[in-house]
């Protein structure tokens, strides 16, 4: 079953990218692939010297903190400021491929490091709370970063941040027996922004992930 962990994320992109958005070419430069890599590397290195603080000790404070700083502000956390700061003029769907190569690896990661231990959350719920994030994070940004009035702008960034707080807030809530809730949300979450997708091929924007 830890192949989900391995192939969830890659294989969502593909799915997304050939059913919903046949038309339009994948990314052919290297450079957004190079770059990509790159920080999605180097997010990852950073998460290896706080791997500790993914553990689950039993207090579920503590390990919301610990899953935010590492499961948030350094994955995607870095990958998302990294583009925003480099390519704020690029197609946004760049950052989706970001962030799915960040997401890719960091399911390497677990499937190399997977015990009889893990268990549902760890095995399913984890990546696809990072295909939800590949869904929808891009677009939020892409709306926080065109937008003009202060106001407006404030709601949009406080959604992108709301969203990428579920790889925090969704494990916890699971280990303190909310998962129902968790798979719920995850469930309509996913179904909306594929709707979305859906919606916008269907209008020949021509968007995708890869």
């Amino acid at each position: 079953m830890n192949l989900f962990l391995l192939t969830a994320v890659p294989l969502a992109a593909v799915a997304l990218h050939r059913l919903l958005h046949p038309s339009r070419k994948p990314f052919a430069d290297p450079k957004t692939w190079i770059l990509g890599s790159v920080w999605a590397m180097l997010s990852l290195i950073a998460v290896a010297f706080f791997g500790p603080w993914r553990n689950f000790t039993g207090d579920l404070f503590l390990a919301f903190l610990g899953l935010t700083a590492t499961d948030v502000l350094l994955v995607p956390g870095i990958v998302v400021a990294a583009w925003i700061l480099t390519r704020p003029e690029g197609d946004v769907w760049e950052l989706a491929l970001w962030l799915t190569l960040a997401f890719t690896m960091e399911g390497i990661r677990d499937f190399a490091a997977t015990t009889r231990t893990f268990d549902l959350n760890e095995l399913f719920l984890v990546p696809l709370d990072r295909i939800l994030l590949v869904l929808v994070l891009p677009r939020l940004v892409q709306k926080a970063l065109d937008v003009v009035p202060v106001l407006e702008k404030g709601i949009w960034t406080s959604l992108a941040a709301a969203l990428a707080l579920t790889g925090s807030l969704f494990p916890v809530l699971s280990f303190a027996g909310w998962g129902w809730l968790v798979w719920a949300a995850l469930a309509v979450g996913i179904a909306a922004a594929l709707w979305e997708q859906k919606k916008t091929a269907s209008q020949g924007s021509g968007s995708s992930i890869a």
